[in-house]
Formats: C-alpha cells, sequence, structure tokens
C-alpha cells in the first residue's frame, strides 16, 4: 500500500500495523555505518586531531549540517 503523504510503500500486517522486514532494517543500519565512515573520513581531512587537550578544541565544521546534507542525498538516491 503506498503512503499517501510519503509516497512510500508500507507493509501493514493483518491487524494494520506497520511492520518492517529484519533484512530492511539491516540494509538500513549497514548503510548508517557507511555513511558514518564517509563522513567521519571527510571531517578528519578538513579538521585533524592534533596533540592538544579534546576539551579545548571549537569543531571547525559544522557536522550536524553535514550529516544532514549527506542524509537528504542518501535520500535521493
Amino acid at each position: 500500500m503506498e503512503h499517501s503523504q510519503s509516497k512510500c510503500f508500507i507493509v501493514t500486517d493483518d491487524y494494520g500495523v506497520n511492520i518492517m522486514y529484519d533484512a530492511t532494517f539491516g540494509d538500513m543500519r549497514a548503510i548508517e555505518q557507511e555513511l558514518l565512515k564517509i563522513v567521519s573520513f571527510y571531517i578528519n581531512k578538513i579538521e585533524p586531531i592534533a596533540e592538544v587537550d579534546l576539551r579545548t578544541i571549537f569543531p571547525a565544521v559544522d557536522r550536524f549540517s553535514i550529516v544532514a546534507e549527506v542524509l537528504d542525498c542518501e535520500e535521493k538516491f
């Protein structure tokens, strides 16, 4: 059944409860881990960790905007 607002296909059981298959959940976790590695790689290229106290370092990269952009690109893909 296609959801009217999101245009996604949603699987429901006999009682009308939305379900997610184990394989789908596993695929989502694998994609999440892959995206985390990619984003971390590029952040580390821009912002290398120096031998200083990590509590006094202010990040030069807006991590939330990068993650939002990567998730948006993955959704469109």
